[in-house]
């Protein structure tokens, strides 16, 4: 058998229940302006070519060409700043740490 709890169930007033349901609504609504510029060709490509980099900076880690990682990173940086700044979010990059190779 369950044993009943001796702590009462709070129920939330109508503010907080608004305040839930506008956050819903915000959520809705940004994920509907991330499709519509999803659907734009030009942001397709640009994703496309964030994936890419990503991918050459897999392959250029397996490899060991630091170089070719940090001017990747470079590149993926600026674009993926701006795509953030139009509503686009993207997935997240193993990016080089440390300091750039002379």
């Amino acid at each position: 058998m369950a044993q009943k709890s001796s702590t009462r169930r709070k129920r939330r007033s109508t503010d907080e229940l608004i305040a839930d349901y506008e956050k819903k609504i915000r959520d809705v609504k940004a994920r509907a302006k991330e499709k519509e510029l999803k659907s734009s060709p030009a942001m397709k490509k640009a994703v496309s070519l964030v994936k890419a980099m990503d991918r050459c900076l897999s392959e250029a880690a397996e490899e060991g060409n630091n170089h070719l990682r940090h001017a990747v990173a470079d590149g993926r940086k600026a674009l993926s700043k701006y795509l953030q700044t139009q509503g686009v979010t993207l997935p997240k990059a193993n990016l080089p740490r440390g300091r750039k190779p002379s």
